[in-house]
């Protein structure tokens, strides 16, 4: 009787030791603030793409497409959505030459690949 008892508690300290991680279920995981900085960087660099007229994939919509399969709700999305192509206007408003530049382009690839790194960080798929 005493050594079922010991194995189960060496279970479960064994469990508790673990480095393994578990993730939190994902509405925990889902953060609004997070989620609006990161479709800001994908409307940057959509915004980007239009006004200098270049070729490149549509992370925004792949992100919006993203966030209806995960449940966010349809009021966030659409107020994300909703400050997205507002940012996309503003970066439309400017002078290409100031936009349209390597650098500019270059800092905006590496916050679009910080931005892609966090929302799968926070999908539970990288760690």
């Amino acid at each position: 009787m005493l050594r079922p008892g010991l194995i189960a508690i060496s279970l479960v300290l064994a469990a508790a030791c673990s480095d393994e991680r578990i993730s939190p279920p994902l509405e925990q995981r889902l953060n609004e603030e997070a989620m609006r900085d990161i479709a800001s960087e994908f409307a940057i660099q959509k915004g980007m793409n239009l006004l200098c007229e270049r070729e490149g994939p549509d992370l925004l919509g792949s992100f919006m497409e993203d966030l209806r399969y995960e449940g966010v709700d349809r009021q966030m999305r659409e107020s994300i959505m909703a400050e997205s192509v507002e940012m996309m206007n503003k970066i439309s408003a400017e002078e290409p030459e100031y936009i349209c530049t390597p650098e500019m382009f270059e800092s905006a690839n590496l916050r679009v690949s910080q931005a892609m790194l966090s929302w799968d960080e926070m999908r539970g798929i990288t760690q």
